[in-house]
């Protein structure tokens, strides 16, 4: 097996494997790996496992390999070069990679082939807020699928845990609970760090060697706190190794801009580096801070992991322990320099570690090795130490965040106003640091007109205003967009889908946003800028309106059937699921959208044309026709048609679970059932004593014409929920993907009949998943 992987892993990267990495392909991943700064984690990471999931051991190897990076990282780094070991190995078409971090963490395509082998990259914030139900960038309604998926048939590894911060805790509790809760198919974690902790993670320990040996040289500079940043430019000026690249490292965002600043007023070639940039700008400025000879690169704390980035010279403000280890490793890196690499540390004016500035100075003008480094103790609370107490969600708390995203009440009504009650912010980030926390931000170019007006000529996006798309957006820390003037900020209301402008409590993780271009703050070059008042160059906005859509009317019948047998498909390419469930999805997929005979959704269908065919119909090619009809105002713009088959299927009888899938279909409808925004009396679009016509399948089946009875429904329902979320059998983690194959079967049928739209006006735009 060894030789095998060894040509496997130098066909991926053109290098012969370390020892250690080929051992874990051998093995399997450990629950922790301990490597130094530079030993190739992410090759350990990665190719050993995507070698036993597709050659050594198929059967046994989770499907799904989640990466995470701490959450202040720049993924895309790893995330390319995953890509290119993919396409070396020619595995781009079997094997699907997907980016869970900034914008891109708002796609959702990676959901739609659960059987497919698959890697996910993420930052951590990004990834375990959708393993707690409660994804960042994230739609509700998609939030049980990817919580699915994360917690069935993945393997998860965290890289650098120790800058994790309560993440650390959390992902172990998670560990713990699926284990103790079980789920459709194994699901395991390993941790890698390049510092020494007590353990308290359990498992097998992996220690990798020091394969580098290269050297840093330790050095101290003194800086006045009274003129901190000037005395840093002329510091970092003093520095530089004509020829050579030099990484400054500081914490405040504000200060590294107030650096980069000053160094680029000395006509000093220097870039700055950080998160909060559009994309593309942030490829280019990687692009030339990894192409360039002789240049400064100021950057934040994202440069210290994902990123295989080397300098000659390394300035730093003093930081914890991990985090300045995870620093030096961006110091002569390859061993580039024989001679070595000088690291440099100052003390910011708010101060730092006290127990790292001792260990600095006592080795202050000496040469350390990324060995010496992983195995030094300083006496600060132990990187790794996970407490003996459960500090991330425990049981109650997993159980509790398993509806979707709970809703807010309004008065106690219980309205839902689309806003959430439950909040995991605090198992993922320190309580501290969540103003840290990005929301997507895109700019667009409209017209201003009087206060208050919204649409063509008025200040504000009019309703036609397509949400923003991936190119366009920039992760902005949530604390510097509420120092904006009230107003500034728009967003799309979640219940009636137009815009308005954004209130302080909708200002929370992943959220998207759009801005006025002449609000300024932002710079192609220097990424999220909040004093400069430049108008904003505007991206290419996402499209008008979906490139494909169903172009054909489809028979209620007709789209039951297809649906059951892709749920078929889809199980006879997953690991076998007990012989019950099996049938409680197919026969759920069957089902789900009974509900679509009510009048009012046959209405909405047909539009008020009279050229459909008869029958009940499940899908409408009004799509394709758009530009061909006149606005349709659907008189229950609240109806959800899967209430309405769990309450034909509750009240025919039918099996607790196969209800309870068919009413999940789209997330709109799991544990709890509330109005929304004004629709009392009605309930999700129905009213009590609404009456549905009779439904015979081909298939057999006879659903009687029937009365709806909504009052005691939501109570009953819960109930009814919860101990299906709860039973022995099956628990959070296996319902969720049971209710994930019936909603990937019927996206599939679906798609059966999806194709081009024909050019139409812009329709407000779907979720992506």
């Amino acid at each position: 097996m060894t030789a095998e992987f060894e040509t496997f892993a130098r066909t991926a990267t053109g290098f012969t494997p370390y020892p250690y990495q080929s051992a874990l392909a051998a093995d399997g991943l450990p629950t922790l790996l301990e490597a130094p700064t530079g030993a190739g984690k992410t090759v350990a990471a990665v190719l050993p496992w995507l070698y036993r999931r597709l050659i050594a051991e198929p059967g046994a190897t989770p499907r799904r390999l989640v990466f995470v990076l701490p959450r202040h990282s720049l993924a895309g780094q790893a995330f390319g070069r995953i890509g290119t070991w993919l396409e070396r190995l020619g595995l781009t078409g079997e094997v699907g990679l997907h980016l869970l971090a900034g914008a891109a963490a708002q796609e959702g395509g990676w959901r739609r082939r659960p059987e497919r082998s698959a890697i996910l990259v993420g930052t951590h914030d990004m990834v375990l807020s959708r393993a707690l139900m409660r994804g960042y960038a994230d739609a509700r309604t998609m939030a049980p699928v990817s919580y699915a998926l994360l917690h069935t048939d993945a393997q998860w590894v965290f890289d650098e845990a120790h800058l994790l911060g309560p993440g650390l805790s959390t992902g172990r509790q998670l560990q713990l609970l699926r284990d103790e809760l079980g789920t459709a198919a194994a699901t395991g974690t390993m941790w890698m760090s390049s510092v020494r902790g007590p353990g308290g993670l359990g498992g097998r320990t992996v220690h990798a060697p020091d394969t580098t040996g290269t050297v840093r040289r330790i050095g101290r500079l003194d800086l006045p706190p009274g003129r901190y940043v000037a005395a840093l430019v002329e510091a970092v000026t003093a520095a530089h190794v004509p020829g050579t690249r030099t990484v400054v490292v500081i914490d405040s965002p504000a200060r590294a801009r107030a650096v980069h600043a000053g160094l680029a007023a000395r006509a000093r070639e220097a870039l700055l580096l950080h998160s909060h940039f559009r994309a593309a700008d942030l490829d280019r400025v990687l692009a030339a801070a990894e192409g360039g000879n002789d240049l400064v690169l100021v950057a934040t704390p994202a440069v210290e992991a994902g990123l295989d980035l080397s300098s000659r010279t390394l300035v730093t403000e003093l930081a914890p322990w991990a985090s300045l280890v995870q620093r030096a490793g961006r110091c002569n890196r390859h061993g580039e320099h024989p001679d070595g690499g000088d690291l440099l540390w100052c003390t910011p004016p708010e101060g730092g570690d006290a127990a790292t500035a001792r260990w600095l100075t006592a080795h202050e003008g000496r040469a350390v090795t990324p060995g010496e480094l992983l195995a030094a103790r300083v006496d600060t609370p132990p990187a790794l130490a996970v407490p003996p107490a459960p500090a991330g969600p425990g049981r109650e708390d997993l159980l509790a965040i398993f509806d979707s995203p709970a809703e807010d009440t309004v008065g106690g009504t219980g309205k839902d106003t689309g806003k959430d009650t439950v909040g995991v912010d605090h198992w993922i980030c320190d309580p501290s640091q969540t103003g840290s926390l990005p929301a997507l931000v895109a700019w667009r170019a409209w017209d201003a007109a009087g206060p208050g007006e919204s649409g063509p000529g008025g200040d504000g996006p009019g309703e036609d205003e397509p949400d923003p798309g991936g190119a366009e957006l920039c992760p902005v820390p949530l604390d510097e967009l509420r120092r904006l003037p009230a107003g500034r900020a728009w967003l799309r209301d979640t219940l009636d889908r137009r815009w308005r402008p954004a209130r302080p409590g909708d200002l929370r993780p992943g959220v998207r946003l759009l801005l006025d271009t002449r609000t300024g703050g932002y710079l192609p070059d220097r990424g999220w800028s909040p004093e400069s008042p430049v108008p904003v160059a505007c991206e290419a906005a996402a499209p008008g309106r979906p490139a494909y859509g169903c172009t054909a009317w489809v028979g209620l019948d007709q789209h039951l059937q297809e649906t059951a047998q892709e749920a078929q498909s889809l199980l006879a390419a997953l690991p076998a699921l007990p012989t019950d469930l099996r049938e409680a999805v197919v026969e759920a997929a069957r089902f789900h959208d009974l509900g679509k005979c009510h009048d009012a959704f046959q209405a909405k269908l047909r539009a008020g044309r009279t050229d459909p065919p008869g029958g009940l119909l499940a899908k409408s090619r009004n799509g394709a026709d758009a530009d061909l009809l006149p606005p349709y105002r659907s008189p229950r713009p609240h109806l959800r048609h899967e209430f309405v088959s769990a309450l034909l299927l509750w009240q025919g009888g039918h099996d607790p679970l196969v209800t309870y899938l068919a009413a999940a279909h789209h997330g709109h409808v799991r544990l709890t059932v509330r109005p929304r925004g004004d629709e009392a009396p009605l309930l999700l679009g129905v009213a009590d004593g609404d009456r549905t016509p009779p439904v015979r399948l081909s298939t057999g089946e006879h659903f009687p014409a029937r009365t709806l009875h909504t009052a005691a429904f939501p109570a009953a329902w819960t109930a009814q929920a919860v101990s299906l979320r709860d039973a022995p059998g099956l628990g959070p983690f296996r319902l969720a993907f049971l209710e994930t194959l019936v909603r990937v079967a019927d996206w599939r049928a679906s798609a059966r009949h999806d194709g081009p739209l024909a050019p139409g006006p812009a329709p407000v735009s779907a979720p992506a998943g």
